[in-house]
């Protein structure tokens, strides 16, 4: 049995991953398929521990069953999916299955099939987180630019056939949580797929991450270098521009940059890994008057 701890809010974001990869370790050393998760005691979850335990559970070998959720946040879990990420694919009705959220702080969590029709359902995730969090028209184009390059991200360097999006807007402290993932191939290894800049990286995963960052792309188009891995713009309009904070995970290595100026790119120990790429974003909603997105946008 492995308990689930009670993961409370953190300033520093990634903080609640020294939790997740708890939870994992325990649950991969059980020999047995069969596992189950003890949530005795635990009244609130993190949302940047809530989503990827989710996207754990579902993409893991393991039979979990899940025992002791209160009763007073077991209807949460439900409306958010955590047993089981809501799928959006071609023939998901978008309408149906997510305008019931619009009176909600959050949005499901969504396992959604890249390709067909991913624009429309960013689009329309998008305007239910907008009436969330009110914000006006200064809120719209950031978050429009956030979603969009970090899902066209995962479209064009993942090679998931999937992708994972969560949201939570805290009112209290007035920020909104996106999670976003993938079950790829991790950004080292889009770098070793395409061959490209493997002198460079060789086989320092967290060298990889902060070659994404700083836009150096693995696609050979005219634009490629300059767009990069759609990263670099997000990340400087979140931390420069909003005062947020970016974490990014991948494979054997993670990247924090934070209101603080604190950017770290760190190699993780070998038993530590993420299959795939997951990026948390922590977005403040009340906007200086004087904030031009267009500053950011190369």
């Amino acid at each position: 049995m492995v308990h689930i701890p009670n993961v409370n809010r953190d300033e520093r974001i990634g903080s609640a991953f020294n939790y997740l990869f708890k939870v994992i370790q325990e649950t991969e050393s059980i020999f047995e398929d069969k596992v189950i998760w003890d949530f005795k005691g635990d009244l609130f979850f993190h949302p940047f521990f809530f989503a990827p335990l989710s996207i754990y559970k579902n993409k893991c070998n393991k039979n979990i069953i899940c025992r002791n959720i209160n009763e007073h946040i077991q209807p949460y879990f439900d409306l958010a999916h955590f047993h089981e990420p809501l799928t959006i694919d071609a023939n998901t009705d978008l309408y149906k299955s997510l305008y019931g959220y619009e009176n909600k702080s959050y949005i499901p969590i969504c396992k959604f099939t890249l390709g067909r029709n991913t624009d429309e359902f960013q689009s329309i995730a998008q305007s239910i987180i907008q009436k969330q969090i009110g914000g006006g028209q200064k809120m719209r184009t950031p978050l429009s630019y956030f979603l969009s390059e970090l899902i066209c991200n995962i479209n064009e360097h993942s090679r998931s056939e999937y992708g994972y999006i969560y949201s939570q807007y805290l009112q209290k402290e007035k920020c909104l949580d996106i999670c976003i993932a993938d079950d790829g191939i991790t950004v080292y290894g889009s770098y070793v797929k395409s061959g490209k800049y493997v002198n460079i990286i060789g086989e320092d995963e967290a060298q990889a991450l902060k070659l994404a960052n700083d836009g150096y792309s693995t696609k050979n188009r005219p634009e490629a270098e300059n767009r990069g891995y759609g990263i670099s713009s997000s990340k400087k309009m979140l931390v420069e521009g909003l005062d947020g904070a970016f974490f990014m995970l991948s494979g054997n290595a993670f990247h924090r940059h934070d209101k603080q100026g604190k950017s770290v790119f760190i190699n993780l120990p070998e038993e530590i890994c993420w299959q795939g790429t997951i990026i948390l974003m922590r977005i403040p909603v009340d906007i200086d008057s004087d904030f031009d997105y267009r500053i950011y946008i190369k």
